[in-house]
């Protein structure tokens, strides 16, 4: 059973570590994507702050439309991403605990 706890746990702080990476280099061409096409630099916070809306409320801004009507996949795995990093510490702590007070682990 302890095998089993240590698998659970690095198997979910891998996918933690995955999803972070996931969000950073999808903002990153993102922002790409929306110079090329607009012009600007990619750190500009009109771009950020297009991306950072993407899938929480309805586009508003001519940069947000064109993202999700050219880059739908980009999206969709920039949406897993946000589900992976807001559930994946909630997952990481509950095995813990079960490791901790059920099984004895450590």
């Amino acid at each position: 059973m302890t095998v089993l706890f240590w698998a659970l746990a690095v198997i979910i702080v891998f996918a933690i570590a995955l999803a972070a990476q996931m969000r950073m280099m999808i903002s990153m061409v993102l922002r790409r994507a929306l110079a090329a096409k607009f012009g600007g630099g990619p750190n500009d916070v009109e771009y950020r702050a297009a991306i950072l809306s993407l899938g929480r409320e309805p586009a508003d801004t001519e940069a947000a439309k064109y993202l999700e009507t050219d880059y739908p996949k980009p999206l969709a795995h920039m949406k897993l991403a946000r589900r992976v990093s807001l559930a994946g510490p909630l997952a990481l702590l509950i095995v813990v605990a079960i490791g901790r007070f059920w099984l004895g682990a450590f």
